[in-house]
């Protein structure tokens, strides 16, 4: 198994939870320590670059070539960015991976204010973790009503009322412009799309994520917006498969079309 994120498997839904204090990194790893030597999984901190379908070999970023019979690709997913002036500084960040919230301990910490675009679900995470440590929030949705695409429009504006009780700035129907820093290379304030400047020390993006799969570019591997498998969850080159497990909710498998047969594109 290789894997350059974490020495372990984690709960990824329990990181927010790290944060605020209510849980311990080790309460967040659900095997003990000798459950991978006791089962015979060579775990191995890196992560592959490059696959060679007619030698069976993956090359790691470490300059490691290791061999296969089967191959399962599960590499998940990573927040997408904003094509926007400014993601470059100190003190934006995003919230998916172990290394996203050690940054966003980092540059987190003794700021003012803190300003979140994006009304999803790591959007309302990336807000109740700010809020317990009482940093004011002012929260960017880009919807006329939080989560309305999902929730009838009362369900949506009772959350609405709720997110606003709990004292965080909702501004819906507003998006972010720009992202100001100062001399030193910080975050310093927001532009929205509205012209408003929001002054802020941190800005936190949650615009969704993408599948990890730029690595396979130059492989055979059939892709559309993931990887394309089959009924079997095997891609178009034998002994590959592919898989996938949704940030926050349960295995997400969208049908989808390779070639004339039906088959399941992993998001």
């Amino acid at each position: 198994m290789i894997s350059a994120e974490s020495d372990y498997f984690f709960s990824r839904t329990a990181l927010m939870y790290v944060f605020m204090g209510h849980m311990r990194w080790k309460d967040i790893i659900p095997y003990e320590a000798c459950f991978w030597t006791k089962n015979r999984i060579n775990l191995i901190n890196d992560y592959v670059t490059t696959l060679d379908d007619q030698r069976k070999t993956v090359q790691t970023a470490s300059g490691t070539e290791i061999g296969y019979d089967k191959l399962i690709i599960a590499t998940g997913s990573s927040s997408n960015g904003l094509e926007i002036s400014g993601t470059e500084l100190d003190g934006v960040a995003s919230l998916y991976s172990l290394q996203d919230l050690q940054h966003i301990e980092s540059k987190s910490t003794n700021i003012k204010k803190a300003v979140i675009a994006g009304g999803g679900l790591i959007g309302i995470e990336l807000a109740e973790m700010l809020l317990s440590r009482n940093i004011p929030i002012t929260f960017l949705v880009r919807e006329s009503s939080y989560s309305n695409m999902v929730l009838p429009a009362e369900e949506s504006e009772i959350v609405n009322r709720e997110i606003r009780e709990h004292g965080i700035d909702l501004r819906l129907q507003c998006e972010l412009k720009e992202i100001t820093g100062d001399k030193t290379g910080k975050v310093k304030s927001v532009i929205t799309t509205n012209g408003e400047e929001i002054p802020c020390q941190f800005a936190g993006i949650s615009v969704g994520v993408h599948p990890n799969i730029s690595w396979l570019k130059d492989s055979p591997i059939e892709v559309n917006k993931g990887i394309l498998v089959d009924e079997l969850l095997q891609t178009n080159i034998i002994d590959i498969f592919a898989l996938g497990i949704a940030p926050n909710c349960a295995c997400l498998l969208r049908v989808a079309k390779r070639s004339n047969q039906s088959g399941i594109q992993v998001a």
